[in-house]
């Protein structure tokens, strides 16, 4: 005979195995042993019961994720050259700028454009090291500047094969030719 680990009374075991006796008289007395083993909690948003350690339902936890947060403090600068309240970074516009380009719509365009163009360019060659030390950032600006409309800059030898970014190495080709031409030697 075994005492049952839960109610205490004494059973005849159904199985005779030494290694793993047993140790409840039936499945009521597994089930409310397991039961009683476990935790209650207070739920953090509505305080009710519950097994969870934190939430009772997707609900509660939803809710008490998606709490609104306080927003930060607006910093506002002066405009040095108007004086007025503004968050940029130091000018209030770009009429405020006494360094900014004078130049229409399109020109604009075609100038940001031609820029970073040549800003990319020159980040893809440095990471590939084959940019000379001693290139004039100023020309290579210009050239990608002056390229006319229709037009890409492309690398006579390509990069990928071994090109260096230079003047010698850059030619004006038709959009249509530079995408034909990809990478290849020709």
């Amino acid at each position: 005979m075994l005492t049952c680990n839960h109610c205490q009374t004494l059973f005849k075991p159904t199985r005779t195995n030494n290694v793993n006796p047993q140790k409840f008289c039936s499945t009521n007395c597994v089930r409310e042993a397991k039961q009683s083993k476990k935790q209650l909690h207070l739920c953090l948003v509505c305080n009710e019961l519950t097994l969870n350690p934190k939430f009772c339902s997707h609900s509660c936890a939803a809710s008490h994720n998606n709490t609104v947060k306080p927003k930060r403090e607006k910093q506002y600068k002066i405009c040095p050259t108007c004086g007025s309240q503004h968050r940029r970074k130091k000018y209030c516009s770009d009429d405020c700028n006494p360094n900014r380009l004078k130049l229409s719509v399109e020109e604009k365009y075609f100038y940001v454009r031609a820029k970073k163009n040549e800003a990319w360019q020159r980040y893809m060659v440095k990471r590939k090291n084959q940019t000379p030390a001693n290139i004039d950032i100023k020309a290579l600006q210009e050239f990608y500047l002056n390229c006319p409309k229709g037009y890409e800059v492309d690398h006579i030898i390509p990069i990928s094969k071994g090109g260096l970014h230079s003047l010698e190495n850059l030619q004006y080709l038709t959009i249509s030719e530079n995408r034909r031409k990809s990478n290849k030697l020709l």
